[in-house]
């Protein structure tokens, strides 16, 4: 990285770290995630000069080895007896895909009947997260990617910043926690805790190679989870450690969502919020009947059928302590299953690709 890019990140991150802080003061959940990600989006809404350069990102292998370690922390916080709720998954998998396709047509009549935007439009706004391959259909069928992208990002950053709130003060999860150890660990602790990250960086890296969503933090996670829950390695990692990685994964979603230009994003604010609204609530109530039906808890459903955003969903159920295996495979499913499914739903909805050439795409590029 060249002298000023370094200067760049750095300031980035000191925003982030600030909103952490301010966010951890006021008590509020999830702040080490949520902090950091509303004080870069409100710092660039104020155009501060730190944030002028649109084309900036973080370097990948700074995002690559931070994927590593939350996975490793967050498959740390599972127990040896979670499997003795696994039973109950198939069903609660069918719950979902129910839950994504009434996610999904519910925008879509709102987006196509009440908005009158076309048919690729409302179908890629109404897809419940999966950024990537949602960006990718729209852009191969030549759909007007300015509604679509505001759509699905506004919605991220209202689950980053809401869902904490909605779950914990719906149900009582106790304090928000940090799954990691103190800031001291014996020898022999370092010297196990150096194995563990070892084995997640390697199946992070394998499960990227596989083009596995997500790779490096899923492959992380569940080989840690693997480790955790089956008692051959034990760890958790010191609070010294987890905590940045907590920041800098808020301070890169807020980089992210920052990207948006202010001049398209307010006339589509207010369809925004009736979309956020829409998926929460098919979301909410989907959560509810499938807690009842099957006598789980109410706030891991509904944080495994919550709609986008799978890493950030994932770091929620543990900043909340809540399941997290449970939150981590529903919503490792409902994104490969729209990875796998959409292009094929896609042409049965939508039609034969459109030969009309995609307009305003290369600029939204940037914001994949």
């Amino acid at each position: 990285m060249r002298g000023k890019d370094i200067l760049t990140l750095l300031g980035i991150l000191a925003v982030g770290g600030a909103g952490a802080v301010t966010f951890e003061a006021l008590s509020l959940p999830a702040g080490f995630l949520a902090g950091p990600m509303v004080a870069v989006v409100l710092a660039k809404s104020l155009s501060l000069p730190l944030l002028a350069d649109q084309s900036f990102e973080f370097p990948k292998q700074l995002v690559s080895i931070n994927y590593i370690l939350i996975g490793a922390v967050m498959g740390s916080a599972v127990s040896p007896d979670f499997w003795q709720g696994a039973a109950l998954w198939p069903l609660s998998m069918l719950a979902l895909v129910a839950v994504v396709g009434g996610i999904t047509s519910a925008v879509y009549f709102y987006a196509y009947k009440r908005c009158r935007w076309s048919r690729d439009e409302a179908f890629f706004a109404g897809l419940p997260g999966a950024l990537g391959i949602t960006a990718a259909l729209a852009q191969e069928r030549g759909a007007p990617m300015d509604r679509i992208m505001v759509v699905q990002l506004v919605r991220l950053f209202l689950l980053i910043a809401v869902l904490p709130f909605i779950i914990t003060n719906v149900v009582d999860v106790g304090d928000t926690v940090v799954p990691a150890a103190g800031y001291a660990m014996p020898v022999m602790g370092a010297v196990e805790l150096v194995a563990a990250l070892l084995i997640c960086a390697v199946f992070g890296y394998a499960a990227q190679k596989l083009k596995a969503p997500a790779g490096m933090l899923t492959g992380a996670f569940f080989a840690s989870a693997a480790l955790n829950s089956t008692g051959l390695l034990e760890f958790a990692l010191p609070l010294w450690l987890a905590t940045p990685c907590y920041i800098l994964m808020g301070t890169n979603v807020g980089l992210y969502i920052g990207k948006m230009e202010r001049s398209t994003l307010k006339p589509m604010l207010g369809t925004s919020l009736v979309v956020f609204a829409i998926s929460l609530s098919v979301a909410l109530i989907g959560a509810l009947m499938t807690s009842w039906a099957l006598d789980v808890s109410f706030e891991k459903v509904f944080l495994a059928f919550a709609p986008g955003g799978m890493e950030a969903m994932l770091l929620i159920s543990i900043l909340l302590d809540i399941d997290p295996v449970f939150v981590a495979t529903h919503q490792l499913a409902r994104f490969m299953g729209l990875l796998a499914f959409m292009p094929v739903v896609t042409k049965y909805i939508l039609g034969p690709v459109s030969l009309q050439k995609p307009t305003g795409a290369k600029r939204q590029t940037d914001l994949q």
